[in-house]
């Protein structure tokens, strides 16, 4: 099975970015327009809603209030965890040229399953 991933590390600037750009994305997926589990997965005005909430306390943490920047690091573990939902559906159903779009869209990645060495491996002789 296939694994997608959104590239989600590095700060909450970069986060809200990528954000920003998969979610019209993901609205305009021919899966999202016809065979869309909101019940599982939240129709587009749940999921505006949770990206609204986490642009807000990502606003209100800046100023170091420490409330507002738990709230912050909740609101982007629940908005992960949905995207992680999200990708895994259309990893399974979604039909071709909705994968392409969210490749393309260039914050979803490909996730190998195979993890690269980064040093030499010893030969035994």
């Amino acid at each position: 099975m296939d694994e997608y991933v959104l590239r989600s590390n590095g700060p909450d600037t970069t986060y809200l970015a990528n954000i920003n750009i998969f979610f019209p994305v993901v609205f305009s997926l021919e899966i999202f327009k016809n065979g869309w589990p909101e019940d599982k997965l939240g129709s587009q005005s749940v999921l505006q809603n949770e990206v609204d909430w986490y642009r807000q306390m990502f606003e209100s943490g800046r100023t170091g209030n420490r409330l507002h920047i738990a709230a912050r690091k909740s609101a982007r573990e629940n908005l992960s965890g949905r995207i992680q939902k999200i990708l895994r559906y259309a990893s399974v159903m979604a039909d071709e040229n909705d994968v392409k779009a969210l490749l393309n869209s260039g914050v979803v990645t490909y996730k190998t399953k195979k993890k690269a060495r980064r040093t030499a491996r010893q030969v035994q002789s």
